[in-house]
């Protein structure tokens, strides 16, 4: 895989957010194949557990 640094995850996360923007033209911006790009996505999801203010906001 190759190495994210600092850098590539802000502006992943950027393009991310961005409608209209899709995973794999994120890929192709940062020589990236979707695999790598979604494994990254998955274990950064995994780490923040970016689902927590979902979760306590649907609980009701």
């Amino acid at each position: 895989m190759k190495p994210i640094n600092d850098e590539m995850k802000e502006e992943i996360f950027k393009m991310v957010s961005t409608p209209g923007i899709e995973i794999k033209d994120i890929a192709e911006k940062f020589d990236l194949n979707l695999d790598e790009l979604m494994k990254f996505l998955e274990e950064e999801y995994m780490k923040y557990n970016l689902d927590f203010g979902r979760r306590i906001c649907c609980r009701f």
